[in-house]
């Protein structure tokens, strides 16, 4: 399983006003369902990733939970359509069930 989310902002672990004991960077992102959640980013693309990216992010199950890790940057006209379509279906889901509807990730 996948979600989208847009990049609020993004944790560099070399950034000057952050101190890390890793070399991993994380992002703040805002999900199409109105969620706001910190999550890693593959260290394959980090460094590619910009505020308001479209990331999708595995959400599919190991042993311990979901990984939760953001394994593709969408741009373009691809990025604008994903996340016009979940918001669509979110609008839709919210319609139908409530405005306090809550999309869970975790298990």
């Amino acid at each position: 399983m996948y979600h989208v989310g847009k990049v609020v902002e993004i944790f560099h672990s070399d950034d000057k006003n952050i101190v890390s004991f890793e070399n991993n960077t994380q992002a703040l992102l805002d999900m199409w369902d109105e969620n706001l959640i910190t999550l890693g980013i593959d260290p394959h693309i980090s460094k590619q990733v910009k505020k308001n990216d479209i990331l999708l992010v595995d959400y599919n199950q190991t042993r311990t939970g979901p990984k939760m890790v953001a394994v593709k940057v969408l741009r373009g006209d691809i990025a604008k359509k994903t996340w016009d379509r979940y918001k669509q279906h979110f609008e839709k889901l919210r319609n139908t069930k409530g405005a306090t509807a809550k999309q869970s990730y975790v298990g």
